[in-house]
């Protein structure tokens, strides 16, 4: 990992607003993100020919890691310097993009390697991702003491993942080239990507570490759970997360739409990539609207709408519409789920205790994450048993139960914004 004193070196040579920096970060990561869900399944599909329930085994060891580690990765965000975390394993993701590119060139890529790349990227994202969401808060009480106290979290919130998906859009339309060129390339730039994120990171400001009392690091991770459980405002938002990452995105978004593409509208590289753009520029439009909109006074009720747009959209996926159909589903979708990440993502910022916001938000984030390696495994074998088409009905019926669950037994229709003191 990255050494504090390197670190320090680095941010005196170049001078960088820190929010700025903040956002490299999140772009080198989420470019590489972005380029790696086009290509890392396109190399199943179109380099080794898998079938649907190695294609499923794959994407979901991409994420496996996530569901062990997360909890315990939000613990030590608060104990470790976030900027050596998220530099250092970044630079860990960059090495297994730099290798499979090299193993690509030389046409010694097998499955087992490809399954060996997806844990150690998983492994990766567990301990990213609470240091980096956890990070924004102090990053945004930096900049209000530059000068601008205007700068609420929920903007901050909004305008990292405004980022984040122009980030994986640019990487997802970088992999229409695997069509062109072959992925080794694009994995080589994926690596580029990552070693771009670690250096924005190197060049945080000192980012005061909030763990202070004596607690164990076991007693610490129960505490974290312990905040998301009993909460009224984050337990229905984990539970909605862990609904969308089982069903739509690891169903839906690893399995379904990619074999969709080969099977049924006997697509390449090229149209998956295609699809997947269209969806994150539908995110990336969503976040538009919010950024135009400014605070959301009633961010649960806006959510759970949202969510409802892609109960719809999966639903549409069963249906044997023409491929520029297809398109318009896909960036509804997007819609949906921009404005449910971005909004999810505020509420729990402002609704998690001051002194656990890494571990509340890796608690969250294990909903997310951690239900995709689920949802992928099961649905590649759904798939292969009842068509790409007929599956999609599963996602979308899981998704309509749980939205109508929240929506009946907690408040989260009337959440109301908070701003973090």
């Amino acid at each position: 990992m990255a050494h504090p004193r390197l670190s320090k070196t680095i941010r005196r040579s170049i001078r960088i607003a820190p929010f700025a920096a903040y956002l490299v970060a999140v772009f080198g990561w989420f470019f590489s993100f972005g380029l790696q869900t086009a290509i890392f399944p396109g190399v199943i599909n179109y380099t080794l020919n898998e079938t649907p329930e190695r294609l499923g085994l794959a994407q979901a060891s991409l994420t496996a890691p996530m569901l062990f580690l997360l909890p315990l990765a939000g613990v030590l965000a608060e104990r470790w310097d976030r900027r050596i975390v998220m530099s250092g394993f970044h630079a860990v993701a960059a090495l297994g993009a730099g290798l499979l590119a090299w193993l690509l060139f030389e046409n010694l890529l097998q499955y087992n390697i490809l399954i060996a790349y997806a844990l150690l990227v998983g492994v990766a994202s567990a301990f990213v991702m609470p240091a980096r969401d956890s990070a924004v808060n102090a990053v945004t009480r930096v900049a209000q003491r530059m000068g601008r106290p205007n700068f609420t979290l929920q903007k901050a919130v909004i305008l990292t993942s405004l980022v984040q998906f122009a980030g994986q859009v640019l990487g997802m339309g970088a992999g229409f080239l695997a069509g062109i060129f072959g992925p080794a390339p694009l994995f080589a730039t994926q690596a580029a990507a990552l070693v771009i994120g670690a250096l924005g990171a190197m060049l945080l400001p000192h980012i005061q570490k909030r763990h202070r009392s004596k607690d164990t690091v076991w007693k610490s991770l129960l505490g974290g759970i312990s905040a998301v459980v009993n909460s009224s405002v984050l337990a229905p938002m984990t539970l909605l997360m862990l609904a969308v990452g089982c069903l739509v995105v690891g169903g839906g978004y690893f399995v379904i739409v990619p074999i969709l593409v080969r099977d049924e509208y006997m697509g390449g590289y090229g149209l998956l990539s295609s699809l997947l753009v269209i969806f994150w520029i539908g995110a990336f439009v969503a976040n538009l609207i919010l950024a135009r909109i400014g605070s959301v006074e009633q961010p649960g009720l806006l959510l759970m709408a949202a969510q409802v747009v892609t109960v719809v959209s999966m639903g549409l996926l069963a249906l044997p519409i023409p491929l520029y159909w297809l398109f318009v589903m896909v960036f509804g979708w997007g819609l949906g789920g921009g404005v449910a990440i971005t909004l999810s993502r505020a509420v729990v910022q402002e609704n998690a205790p001051r002194d656990k916001v890494a571990r509340v938000m890796s608690v969250y984030q294990l909903g997310l994450f951690g239900g995709m390696p689920l949802g992928a495994y099961v649905m590649g074998y759904v798939v292969a048993e009842l068509g790409p088409r007929m599956a999609a009905l599963i996602p979308m019926a899981g998704l309509a139960l749980v939205l109508v669950l929240i929506a009946l037994l907690t408040p989260i229709l009337q959440v109301k914004r908070v701003d973090p003191a």
